[in-house]
């Protein structure tokens, strides 16, 4: 089949190609995307050529090959499943992981959940990218009632503001060392459930 795909083709440039995408091979699951998340670290550093940041598992080489591919937190529709999948159905909504920017991935099953009806594919989007910071917030051994610091309220920083929250974290200050780079920053950190929010750091 035919998919879309959004591929970086040299530095500072993105590219919507079509390409051939093959069925799904025993023990995978092709989706149809409907929601992808974007991670501005990870695709600045995939677009500007940033060698070795974290960006391996969509580039070959040494990072800085090209063209390359971005995205990796995603929901959608099962279209299709390969042999010997189970507890999944063509027509459930998922979540995936590890995934593109693209209008249909083939993944292996392992990397695809199903979602509650009551949950949005928007909100399923962020399941994969929320298990960075609440893996981080889980090696810190949080206990109920202690504070925490979040250096950094991009994506990640963010979400780990609104988990430590639901772990029980008081008080929560958030900070980014460099003020007013996105102008809703510190109102989205008060909303996420920060005690102060601190844009600059000295």
């Amino acid at each position: 089949m035919k998919r879309k795909s959004i591929m970086f083709t040299r530095p500072g440039r993105a590219e919507l190609v079509e390409e051939e995408l093959a069925a799904p091979n025993a023990g995978e699951v092709c989706a149809r995307l409907v929601r992808s998340c974007i991670s501005t670290g990870t695709a600045r550093a995939n677009i500007t050529g940033v060698p070795d940041a974290g960006v391996g598992i969509f580039a070959k080489g040494d990072g800085t090959t090209w063209p390359r591919r971005c995205g990796y937190s995603s929901s959608g529709v099962v279209e299709a499943l390969g042999e010997g999948v189970t507890g999944l159905a063509v027509g459930d909504r998922v979540a995936l992981s590890w995934s593109v920017h693209a209008s249909h991935v083939v993944l292996p099953a392992a990397q695809v959940y199903r979602i509650p009806v009551n949950v949005s594919f928007e909100s399923a989007a962020w399941t994969h990218i929320a298990t960075f910071p609440m893996a981080a917030i889980r090696k810190c051994r949080l206990e109920l009632g202690e504070g925490a610091l979040v250096m950094g309220q991009g994506v990640l920083g963010q979400l780990a503001v609104k988990l430590l929250r639901a772990a029980g974290a008081t008080p929560v200050i958030a900070a980014d060392p460099v003020a007013g780079i996105v102008g809703d920053r510190p109102r989205e950190t008060r909303v996420n459930g920060a005690f102060r929010g601190v844009e600059r750091l000295r």
